[in-house]
């Protein structure tokens, strides 16, 4: 007998374009997409753009490199909808500290039916700063959240005692008036939050937020964006408060931020394959005895990522993101 050779594809630069703005459709701190990719040969790296980071916020790079996190795991899902296979590997270079993921690419079998609803769910996911419908998520849900921050090395805890979640509303409000005493802090989002009818694609437009944030006694707060300047155009409306959750990883290194960010998304995506939606609270966390605070009550032996709420909610547009040609070198 003769031996037949199996020719694998290789990924196509349009095929790699359309991959990599799948992978810009992940959530941003304020919408400031610090990522860049290369694709060469059947490999995609991914390196933090730290032109785009927050030095108020977020001085660590921690939050940044969730958001890059995120990024990652569109690129997976996207990779995967294609019918391609790929193998990750994290922080691979000591020497070049901005390349924070390199991605092998090969040609594999089809995406099956589970494959095509978490990029459906890619597809669909936004940060929700608008209400939430008045239903609890089903208790089916909750445990697939968890479990798909566990499949991505990292832990989804609920707040659910009520004394705890007053406790964790209170540290959240110290956190964000310790923020609103901060003209660094202030500055950055008023960069960050650009004015009506601009041209610009990142940021977060005044669509997306209110002139006047809500403020409930039995919610979270949400970040002042308009910072007095009435160009938010969101329509301000009272909602279920929704369920309370905190991200959290074994350990509070850069791998471990990386890491968080996949966990992030993927419990984000999951959530929107169920029409669920989460608003998400960062300010606690870019307030270092805040976060210590948090992760104290929440009796955790890991580090809190990120504060969410989860909720029902219908479809909204995503905030813009920048051409695939401004992010991607090949």
């Amino acid at each position: 007998m003769t031996a037949t050779s199996t020719f694998r594809r290789p990924l196509s630069t349009t095929d790699a374009k359309w991959i990599v703005e799948q992978a810009c459709r992940a959530p941003s701190i304020h919408n400031t997409q610090p990522w860049r990719f290369q694709f060469d040969a059947g490999t995609f790296e991914l390196r933090a753009d730290t032109r785009r980071g927050l030095s108020a916020s977020d001085p660590t790079g921690r939050e940044l490199v969730i958001s890059c996190g995120a990024a990652l795991y569109n690129l997976r899902v996207a990779v995967r909808k294609l019918g391609y296979t790929p193998t990750v590997s994290l922080l691979p270079d000591q020497c070049d500290p901005r390349l924070l993921a390199r991605v092998e690419v090969v040609e594999s079998h089809p995406a099956d039916a589970a494959e095509r609803r978490t990029y459906a769910g890619l597809t669909r996911r936004h940060t929700r700063r608008g209400g939430f419908e008045d239903r609890a998520l089903t208790p089916e849900l909750a445990v697939l959240l968890q479990q798909a921050a566990h499949e991505e090395h990292a832990d989804l805890f609920y707040v659910h005692d009520p004394g705890q979640r007053r406790r964790v509303l209170h540290l959240a409000r110290s956190a964000e008036r310790e923020h609103s005493q901060d003209d660094s802090v202030l500055a950055e989002i008023e960069d960050w939050t650009p004015t009506r009818g601009t041209a610009r694609l990142d940021g977060v437009p005044a669509t997306a937020y209110a002139a006047q944030p809500p403020a409930s006694a039995e919610d979270l707060p949400v970040r002042d964006f308009d910072l007095g300047r009435g160009i938010g155009s969101l329509p301000a409306e009272e909602s279920a408060s929704g369920v309370v959750a905190v991200l959290a990883t074994e350990r509070d290194l850069e791998l471990d931020w990386l890491q968080g960010g996949q966990a992030l998304e993927r419990v984000l995506i999951t959530a929107a394959e169920h029409w669920a939606f989460a608003a998400l609270h960062s300010q606690i966390t870019e307030v270092d005895h805040q976060r210590a605070e948090l992760r104290r009550e929440m009796c955790i032996g890991g580090y809190p990522q990120m504060l969410l709420r989860f909720g029902y909610a219908p479809d909204a547009p995503m905030t813009p993101r920048r051409p695939v040609d401004a992010v991607l070198d090949s």
